[in-house]
């Protein structure tokens, strides 16, 4: 008979769960088996083995374990591993971690994307052997979306689609970066006119609260005017000589409260944008691994395969260095 190639589980990729699913037990077990028991794992053989890492405070470890709870919903979600996750799945992520965190600590393999123009031979070559890698995993997936598409009439489409997502977000952190480090979409000029709009309520506010106090101190110096003489026209020599006296300290010790409201408002200073911090673009291996799992959907075991890859990759930058941001400065 000899050997059959599996075909997808129509069953579990049928129409109610084709975009994604959750179940919490095996949501439970997917945090436990690629997040919460190899973070530890990685930190104690990395140090005694003296890989690449980042020292991280209990800080830096605590945030970095809580983004990646974050990140494993949504990708646990979208990436249907409620009804793809199995021993394949946790086998192939727990091979795939320590053998990327072993060829890292290649000579050669110890540069980044951004530096491709310097790379030794040694990485092109690796290089160009894990994109043939991946791109051989992502023509049998098209296949397998192909093949569904037998099942959900136009799935393939969607499944294409997705693909949109990253190739958007990565053109937006482009726009980004150039509005930063050059003002591409001359933004500078909205931001100068909110920042007028801010000193000009300011301006308003400042000047509102002077007039009440003005208006508070004219209030006062009217009830500690001293009595006219014609009330007291009868009073002896001796007697409007103490009502004086008393009226004048009155006076002197209201005086500090009186004193005319001083209003400062400085003059508007228009901004003027500059580079002063510029951005570079940083693709870091944990973001292009993380979308890829998103993809590796199907109930077959090489996708199967490749999510555990796929996940591994991007636990092991995450557990070595965080989460690194695409735009750095």
């Amino acid at each position: 008979m000899g050997w059959q190639p599996m075909e997808p589980d129509y069953a579990l990729c049928g129409m109610n769960n084709w975009v994604g699913s959750f179940d919490p037990i095996k949501f439970i077990y997917f945090m436990l088996a690629t997040v919460l028991i190899p973070y530890p794992v990685y930190i104690f053989v990395a140090t005694v083995f003296n890989w690449e890492h980042r020292a991280k405070r209990p800080a830096r470890h605590y945030q970095d374990v809580l983004n990646a709870t974050s990140y494993g919903v949504i990708v646990f979600i979208f990436g249907n591993y409620a009804q793809t996750l199995n021993w394949i799945t946790i086998l192939a992520f727990w091979i795939t971690w320590p053998s990327y965190s072993m060829i890292a600590e290649l000579d050669f393999a110890k540069t980044s994307l951004p530096s491709w123009k310097t790379w030794p031979f040694g990485m092109y070559a690796l290089f160009a052997g894990a994109t043939a890698v991946v791109l051989v995993f992502a023509g049998y997936h098209i296949y397998l979306a192909i093949v569904l598409t037998r099942t959900i009439p136009g799935f393939v489409g969607y499944y294409l689609l997705g693909l949109l997502i990253p190739v958007i977000l990565t053109l937006i952190a482009y726009a980004c970066l150039k509005q930063q480090n050059k003002d591409f979409f001359h933004l500078s000029r909205l931001y100068n006119w909110m920042l007028l709009l801010q000193w000009k309520r300011e301006a308003f506010v400042a000047a509102s609260k002077a007039r009440k106090l003005k208006k508070a101190n004219d209030t006062k110096l009217q009830t500690i005017d001293p009595p006219s003489s014609a009330e007291n026209g009868s009073a002896g020599v001796q007697d409007a000589g103490a009502d004086a006296s008393t009226a004048a300290a009155a006076t002197s010790a209201a005086s500090p409260a009186l004193a005319e409201p001083e209003v400062s408002i400085q003059p508007y200073q228009p901004y003027v944008w500059s580079a002063a911090i510029p951005g570079y673009f940083h693709p870091h291996h944990w973001q292009l691994f993380y979308t890829l799992a998103l993809f590796t959907r199907f109930d077959h075991w090489v996708s199967r395969v490749g999510g555990g890859i796929t996940l591994g990759c991007y636990m092991q930058g995450i557990m070595a260095y965080g989460f690194d941001y695409l735009i750095e400065e």
